[in-house]
């Protein structure tokens, strides 16, 4: 029952009550009813509101949690003061809440103060809402005030990813003729001797043939074969084939990850990465350094789903120049399908005809998510699938076999690949 009808009841019950039975004294118990009736009429609902909403922190990466604080003040009126903010659907509440009901009294200002936590469960940016405040009269008539504070609040959310340390293998390295002018941007000099030359200025004083600077009487230096990097070409189907699973947890989401992962590892260990979003078709040549890593991270930060259709054989002849030359590995991540089972062996075939690179298929399951035995079963097909291929293939369960042992076990096959 609203507060304005009680209290009507209340103040001409006894009223009602004193006619009937002539009992005056019944009349006089509606006094303080109609007194609390006529204060609410006349007092005004809350108002003179002031806010403030800080969020510990911007920049997440996916399963990580963010605390965000509000204070409300609240100087006039009196009733009921409701508080919230709109969540984005890629975050989950774990603790608080984010709508709020306070009660203002008459002639106190009401300070509060709460907070509450959210997780990221989706990569990509996001908003949390403007907040609104609305104060309701007490006796529930109508009147209210309403206001929303504060800008919106925009949180990145970055692909989860298994940082690794530094593993030096010298399996994937590669010998690339090269001017000795583009050494420092090669990485270590092997010990292959390739020439004497004359010295040039930022020759290495450990690399001068003092036996042949005496003999001809000319700083002369000792020239060496350079180690180049090996090249690593990484394709990932962001297709409507990798749309497959929920929104925050789909074989693209887990695709996102372990690529962010596997480029995590390669470009601290030295090697030259490049990046094709199949699907979307955006490319990022092969480069080198942790730096680049920020590079990569920004373009899968929205990587699909895409729309259009794009085949893997496609995608390979569009980047056909950049694995040209010494590409070591390459690897195509996508949800093999009886759909697209011809396309992964067409671009296969493709990539070792005319780049005679080594070919690692990584096959993401992403139906245990919708049943148990559904995955069950599916991942016995993939397997069949697979074998058709010819290659490398491994079948990786995010579900039950999580992003860590993903991402080791390609790694694994990768080294075992180069050897």
């Amino acid at each position: 029952m609203r507060p304005l009808t009680f209290l009507v009841s209340l103040t001409f019950l006894p009223f009602a009550l004193a006619v009937l039975t002539g009992i005056l004294g019944f009349a006089y118990m509606s006094l303080v009813p109609a007194a609390v009736l006529a204060y609410g009429l006349l007092v005004d609902p809350p108002s003179g509101i002031s806010f403030e909403r800080s969020v510990k922190a911007r920049n997440l990466r996916t399963g990580e949690t963010v605390a965000v604080k509000v204070r409300l003040r609240v100087e006039k009126g009196a009733g009921t003061v409701f508080v919230g903010d709109a969540l984005p659907p890629g975050f989950a509440l774990v603790k608080g809440s984010n709508r709020q009901v306070f009660f203002k009294h008459v002639g106190k200002p009401l300070e509060v103060e709460y907070e509450y936590t959210l997780k990221a469960l989706k990569r990509g940016r996001h908003v949390i809402s403007p907040v609104e405040v609305v104060g309701m009269d007490l006796l529930q008539m109508g009147r209210t005030s309403y206001a929303v504070f504060g800008d919106e609040v925009t949180i990145e959310v970055s692909p989860d990813f298994v940082p690794t340390r530094r593993f030096v293998s010298r399996k994937l390295r590669v010998r690339e003729n090269r001017p000795s002018s583009h050494r420092s941007k090669m990485g270590p000099i092997s010990n292959d001797f390739r020439e004497i030359r004359e010295y040039r200025s930022g020759d290495p004083i450990k690399f001068i043939n003092w036996k042949a600077t005496a003999r001809l009487n000319e700083p002369l230096v000792n020239e060496y074969e350079p180690e180049g990097r090996a090249k690593v070409m990484i394709y990932l189907d962001t297709t409507e084939t990798m749309g497959v699973g929920t929104v925050v947890s789909g074989a693209l989401e887990a695709a996102v990850s372990l690529t962010l992962s596997l480029l995590s590892f390669l470009l601290r260990n030295d090697f030259k990465v490049g990046l094709y979003l199949v699907g979307s078709r955006k490319l990022v040549t092969p480069r080198t350094g942790v730096q680049a890593l920020s590079t990569f991270s920004k373009l899968l930060l929205h990587a699909g789903p895409s729309l259009n259709y794009e085949s893997l054989e496609l995608a390979v002849e569009r980047s056909r120049a950049v694995l040209k030359g010494t590409t070591a590995l390459t690897l195509f991540i996508t949800n093999i399908t009886p759909y697209n089972i011809d396309e992964v062996s067409n671009a296969v075939r493709e990539v070792m005809r005319f780049a005679r690179s080594r070919v690692v298929v990584v096959d993401i399951n992403p139906y245990p998510q919708i049943d148990g035995t559904l995955g069950d079963l599916a991942g016995l097909h993939k397997r069949s699938l697979g074998d058709e291929l010819g290659v490398s293939v491994v079948h990786w369960n995010p579900l039950r076999e999580g992003l860590s042992r993903g991402t080791k076990k390609v790694l694994w096959v990768m080294l075992r690949e180069a050897g």
